[in-house]
């Protein structure tokens, strides 16, 4: 992955391990205490720091763990000074304890590593009756150094995002840091003997840890993201098998294909890959222009190809009603419905019919055109004696879904909007809405399939509305997740 590789002003990179980092570093006579020791980037930390001579306090949760993990150490480096000590970071007793032994043991500290942590758990509360990942990410460590921010709503369940919540923490330890630094500074000057102490917060990078562990959807993500795997399945394909790959061998001449957002990501290799297989393409598109490149592309390399573009925005009914109709009275068959187009993560905004546009255009776009021209897609069915095929590409993002899951009753609420959880809202719709058409389907006898699917981990636009998932995702999926190539399946 090459981005990882890209070198900053200190000479190294996002590729660059702990010990290469600390390479020439001597801290014999140095003592570290390092939270969260025992699992992800803390036993790398305890480690290298004891591979560099310093003297480790492992502060644990699970002490049976630690001890597995000191072990560890050991056997690789007999020399190395580690021990373990019990650190709950939820409970402020478990805290008061673990300083108050260490304190009393008359060691001396010259690092303290702040690095245990938990991410995105359901609503829980700590011992203390404080929202847990606060408790754990923040609170634990202001302990330790005496200091902190309190909010009035870390413990309000009804409003918990754990995305925010986790984000919150996060904040928190940077605020900390920062404040921190400040008044070690401040004291340097105002007294002659000065405090030699630095305190910084660190972004620690793209790491496969189980940090992840609280929600399946990004541990699997991170999974194929990070460490590169992708499982072969039943149908003998993984998440890096292509589109040509996936078709090759199939003959789709005499198929007709309705292909929604056409002109980009996933919809222009579908476009492309059924076009190179023989279907009839029709590219429903919001942009006419951007849509003609894309079929002047798809011509320059099959140049056989048999593909039309028409226009369609799916946050406006109107627009579909139109091209519904203008497509009906073509006359043209419909053997396969790819509901593509999508948006994501964008800000609070009503499509020109007054719904939110992420549930307008995911869902509601989707289920009246689906609707529309399911009667074309039957006959088609019928006479031609081939099966039918209406897919919405949906995605594991459903699973961000607000807690009550599709809140018909406040699909417009600005108030209590949530960009990812509208989002996950619209991709639950797709699901269900697949999931009842093909059960009507069946009741009907009627040869068609209607399938919703997750498209895997793509390098498209569609995190344009959000910086933050769309730098992560140009660093983590540059190089390990598909392009467009892979993304239909």
């Amino acid at each position: 992955m090459w981005i990882l590789g890209w070198k900053g002003a200190s000479g190294f990179s996002a590729c660059s391990t702990a010990e290469a980092v600390t390479n020439g570093v001597d801290a014999t006579g140095l003592t570290a205490i390092v939270t969260g020791s025992s699992s992800g980037i803390g036993v790398e930390t305890a480690r290298v720091l004891a591979m560099r001579g310093a003297h480790v306090v492992m502060a644990v949760r699970n002490v049976d763990a630690g001890r597995s993990v000191k072990e560890a150490i050991l056997k690789e480096i007999p020399t190395a000074k580690v021990d373990v000590m019990q650190l709950d970071l939820n409970s402020m007793a478990s805290v008061k304890k673990f300083a108050s032994e260490y304190v009393s043991s008359g060691l001396p500290l010259n690092l303290l590593i702040n690095n245990a942590g938990i991410m995105m758990c359901p609503y829980m509360l700590s011992a203390d009756n404080i929202e847990l990942q606060f408790a754990t990410n923040h609170v634990g460590h202001r302990w330790c150094n005496k200091e902190g921010i309190r909010f009035e709503k870390i413990n309000n369940e009804a409003e918990y995002n754990n995305i925010r919540a986790y984000g919150q923490a996060k904040l928190a330890n940077i605020l900390h840091a920062n404040e921190l630094a400040r008044r070690f500074k401040l004291s340097l000057f105002k007294q002659a003997e000065g405090v030699n102490i630095t305190a910084n917060s660190l972004h620690p990078g793209v790491i496969a840890t189980n940090l992840y562990r609280h929600t399946g959807v990004i541990a699997r993500s991170c999974n194929y993201m990070l460490c590169g795997t992708a499982s072969t399945g039943a149908s003998g394909f993984s998440a890096r098998s292509t589109a040509e790959q996936v078709t090759n061998g199939i003959d789709a001449t005499g198929l007709t294909a309705v292909v929604t957002g056409a002109s980009s990501g996933i919809g222009v290799e579908t476009a492309r890959v059924l076009a190179m297989r023989g279907a009839h393409v029709v590219m429903a598109v919001r942009n006419v222009d951007t849509g003609k490149s894309v079929k002047e592309a798809i011509l320059k390399e099959i140049p056989t190809a048999k593909v039309d573009v028409m226009q369609l925005d799916l946050s406006s009914m109107a627009s579909v009603k139109k091209f519904a109709s203008e497509y009906i009275s073509s006359g043209l068959p419909l053997n396969l419905l790819i509901n593509n187009a999508g948006i994501m993560m964008c800000p609070y905004m009503l499509s020109t019919d007054n719904i939110e546009m992420q549930f307008a255009t995911n869902h509601v776009g989707h289920f009246l055109l689906t609707h529309l021209l399911l009667e074309t897609m039957k006959s088609t069915a019928r006479e031609s004696n081939q099966e039918g095929r209406i897919v919405n590409l949906s995605s594991e993002g459903h699973r961000f879904a607000y807690k009550e899951g599709i809140r018909f009753d406040k699909i417009n609420n600005e108030a209590e909007y949530n960009n990812i959880r509208a989002y996950g809202q619209s991709k639950l719709a797709n699901i269900l809405h697949a999931n009842e058409l093909a059960r009507r389907l069946k009741e009907e006898g009627i040869n068609i399939t209607a399938n919703s699917l997750h498209p895997g981990a793509i390098a498209t636009n569609l995190l344009r509305h959000s910086s933050f998932l769309e730098g992560s995702c140009n660093y983590m999926l540059c190089g390990t997740a598909s392009t467009g190539e892979g993304g239909h399946r």
